[in-house]
This record gives C-alpha cells, sequence and structure tokens, in this order.
C-alpha cells in the first residue's frame, strides 16, 4: 500500500502535466504537410562588379522589386526543397569613364533618330546621319523571370517561430533590358577622321532598349536565412533575407558586342568588353499555406 501510495504522489502530477502540455497550442503537434505553397514579396539592393577595374568602375547601386509563388517539398519536418517562380527586376550601373583610375578609354556609340542602337561596321564607323555619343555612367535595368533550387534547414518550432537558413542555386532568364546613359554629344569630322564635342556636358538618355548587349540567361548561388511565425496548422508568415552572387557575364562578351566601340587610331575602332558580375541582398516577405 505504501509502495502504490508513494507511486501515485509521483505518477499523477507527470500525468497532468503532459495531459496540459498536450492541450497547450504552442507544442501543439501537427501533421506534416508533404507540400507547401506560399507567395511573397521582396526588395532588393543590387550591384555589377567589373572585372577589369583598372578601366571601368562600380557604377550606382540600384534597388530591385519582385514577387514569387514558392513550392516547399518537406522531407521531414527540419529538411525541405524550395522551388518555384520569381519575377525581378535587377538595377544597377558601371563607370564606362573613370578619370579616377589608372587606366581608362573613351567608349562611344550611335543612336539612330528613333534612339534606337546602330550596330557598327566591323571596325569602321557606322553611318553618321545618327547621333554619336561618347558612353560616361551605365544604368542597368533589367527584368528576369527565376527559378530558384533551394535547401532549406529548420529548427523545431521554439514558441511560434521557426528559424531556418538555406542554401542552393537560381536560374535567371531575362524577359527585358533597357539602360538610362549619361553621355556626351560627338560629330565626327570624315575630313581628319577626328571627333568633334558637340556639347560641353553630358545628357541622360533614358530607357534605350539592349536586349543584345545583356546575357539572356543568368545563374547565380543564394545563401539565406530567415524565420515563420505560426498562425495556424502549417499556415505561417514568414521574413528572409538572401546574399546572391551570381557566376555568369551579364553583359555579352567583347566578340559578339555589336554598339560599344573604342577608338584605337583614326578612324580605327575595336569593340568594348565590360566584362561584369552581378550580385543583390533580398529581403523577402510572405505567407506560406
Amino acid at each position: 500500500m505504501n509502495k502504490l501510495l508513494l507511486f501515485l504522489f509521483f505518477y499523477l502530477p507527470l500525468v497532468s502535466q503532459i495531459s496540459s502540455q498536450s492541450n497547450d497550442p504552442i507544442v501543439e503537434n501537427t501533421e506534416l504537410r508533404k507540400v507547401r505553397f506560399g507567395l511573397y514579396g521582396e526588395g532588393a539592393l543590387c550591384w555589377l562588379s567589373p572585372e577589369q577595374q583598372k578601366i571601368y568602375s562600380r557604377g550606382n547601386f540600384g534597388l530591385g522589386f519582385g514577387w514569387g509563388l514558392d513550392t516547399e517539398i518537406n522531407f521531414n519536418p527540419t529538411t525541405s526543397l524550395r522551388t518555384g517562380l520569381n519575377f525581378s527586376t535587377f538595377n544597377a550601373g558601371i563607370n564606362y569613364y573613370d578619370t579616377d583610375l589608372n587606366l581608362y578609354h573613351r567608349t562611344f556609340y550611335v543612336l539612330d533618330a528613333n534612339e534606337n542602337f546602330v550596330e557598327w561596321n566591323d571596325g569602321s564607323l557606322p553611318d553618321t546621319s545618327g547621333y554619336i555619343y561618347q558612353l560616361y555612367n551605365r544604368n542597368y535595368s533589367i527584368n528576369y523571370v527565376n527559378i530558384p533550387l533551394v535547401l532549406k534547414l529548420k529548427t523545431n518550432e521554439i514558441g511560434y517561430f521557426t528559424y531556418y537558413g538555406e542554401f542552393g542555386a537560381t536560374l535567371g532568364l531575362k524577359t527585358k533590358s533597357t539602360v538610362d546613359d549619361d553621355s556626351k554629344l560627338f560629330t565626327w569630322n570624315s575630313s581628319d577622321s577626328t571627333f568633334i564635342e558637340s556639347q560641353p556636358f553630358t545628357t541622360t538618355l533614358e530607357n534605350i532598349n539592349i536586349d543584345k548587349g545583356t546575357q539572356t540567361v543568368r545563374l547565380g548561388l543564394t545563401l539565406g536565412a530567415g524565420a515563420e511565425y505560426s498562425l495556424s496548422g502549417s499556415t505561417a508568415l514568414f521574413f528572409q533575407l538572401n546574399w546572391n552572387y551570381f557566376i555568369n557575364n551579364q553583359l555579352v562578351s567583347e566578340e559578339k558586342e555589336e554598339f560599344l566601340r573604342q577608338e584605337v587610331s583614326n578612324g580605327i575602332f575595336e569593340s568594348v568588353g565590360a566584362k561584369s558580375f552581378p550580385g543583390n541582398i533580398v529581403l523577402s516577405f510572405g505567407i506560406l499555406f
């Protein structure tokens, strides 16, 4: 009898505590969903890093925006694969004529009357009825459709929060690209094959199509961290911060550049290749179901 009383004395409070914990919504176990879907918006800080930093320099940082649809495949409560579809804009600049650098050269291009870029004929100046500009600074604005493939590692729920880190890859397909240029207008003196400055100041030319001057595909690596806030069941609000490093040149190669040229001697020009790698930091907010 004494042993039974002693057992009940310790056992009943323990049962009562376990029972109360099982009814607490904070620690309530819910069935793991194999697939979750989400919707989110994002803002980004973007930049371009030229490879030849003795000739070109990083221009303005830019702000990008986007939104996306997430699909999350859960392997277990703490590991999942995240993919989906994302639409984003990338905005950043390059300085093509930076006199603060040790090496620099003048870069020229030609626009027609409709402000379309004119292709050069091998190493000679194209139709001089167009407008000839020296390029100082160029800001790129490029739209992408992105497909992420990311491994997501989560903690168990702590209070209402689940914290996670993620890493993986992202594939971007360009849909549109334009540039805003700070340029100076010149005319061509064919008698002695020299440029004549038409104005002493630079002009900003906006929203010029540059699809032929930028790469169609963008491949990147992503590293991020974030948290989910549980609302009910598998539904949660989330926020996360990602750093993206893109491993391929955003601009076309020097051999395929059709519009930008530098003068190597009087009346003789060669292609300009300002090979540059994009990067951005992205802050996202959304909801998972």
